[in-house]
C-alpha cells in the first residue's frame, strides 16, 4: 500500500505544474522573455519530481521517494480541528 502522503504530494506538484503553465504563457504574452526562462526551469525541475513520485507510488525498485514532512500527531490534528 502506498503513502497516502505521496499521493497528496503528487496533486500538489501537479498544481504547482498548473500554476507555473499559466504564469509562463502570460509572461510570454507579456513578451517577458526571462521570466518564460525561468519559469520553464522551475516547471521542468518539478515535473521530474513529478516522474520521481511517480515511480515510487507505482513501486519502481530504484526509486528514491521525495522528502515528505512527518505526519502531524493525531493529538495535535485533534485539538487543531476542535474548536472546543
Amino acid at each position: 500500500m502506498t503513502d497516502p502522503r505521496l499521493e497528496n504530494h503528487a496533486v500538489g506538484v501537479e498544481l504547482q505544474i498548473v500554476e507555473l503553465v499559466e504564469q509562463r504563457e502570460r509572461a510570454a504574452v507579456q513578451e517577458r522573455h526571462e521570466d518564460v526562462a525561468r519559469i520553464q526551469q522551475e516547471i521542468e525541475a518539478l515535473q521530474q519530481e513529478m516522474t520521481l513520485t511517480a515511480e515510487v507510488i507505482a513501486g519502481e525498485p530504484d526509486a528514491e521517494p521525495p522528502d515528505l514532512p512527518e505526519p502531524p500527531d493525531d493529538d495535535q490534528t485533534e485539538a487543531r480541528l476542535n474548536p472546543f
